[in-house]
């Protein structure tokens, strides 16, 4: 079930702060195209708004590696995916620490 919110939520995305606003329509295109093609193909979806900011991006390093993502790409696959995270004050302060 979870998968499926998550599959849902990344195909019609409303940008969340000021970084995701910055992405345009072909950006969030190209960045879930990247995402299918370089995360879903390997492994099931992650909620990424129920990770802390430092796990998050400590996963975001390991697989970006992982895939063999240049610079550009995963830049462009971390602002994609910055759009599903809620802003920083609504995030959980305490609980999933994955």
């Amino acid at each position: 079930m979870r998968q499926l919110w998550f599959i849902a939520v990344a195909a019609v995305v409303a940008p969340h702060g000021a970084e995701a606003a910055e992405l345009s329509t072909v950006e969030l295109k190209d960045g879930r195209q990247l995402y299918h093609a370089k995360c879903a193909k390997c492994h099931k979806s992650y909620d990424p708004a129920i990770y802390r900011n430092a796990v998050w991006q400590t996963w975001m390093c390991k697989m970006n590696q992982q895939a063999k993502l240049k610079a550009a790409p995963a830049d462009l696959l971390s602002r994609y995916l910055d759009t599903l995270r809620p802003p920083a004050e609504t995030k959980p302060s305490a609980g999933i620490t994955k």
